[in-house]
């Protein structure tokens, strides 16, 4: 199993932890300030505080951990 990655609630700036494994999709929801969305199958989504760009490192970079073995 990935390494959870930790990511930020932006209502109460509580950490919240993502299996990058289960996730389906990452993307902007234009409101004001822009919302950071992470989704789950098609049911589920979550918002974070980090932007899009940072967002997809995280995921990108547990993944890229995951398959080297690591």
């Amino acid at each position: 199993m990935p390494k959870l990655c930790k990511f930020t609630s932006p209502v109460d700036g509580k950490p919240v932890y993502v299996n990058p494994a289960q996730v389906s999709v990452v993307y902007t929801f234009k409101g004001e300030p822009p919302d950071t969305i992470i989704g789950f199958r098609k049911d589920f989504m979550l918002g974070v505080r980090e932007s899009l760009e940072e967002t997809v490192n995280i995921l990108d970079k547990a993944m890229a951990e995951e398959t080297a073995g690591g």
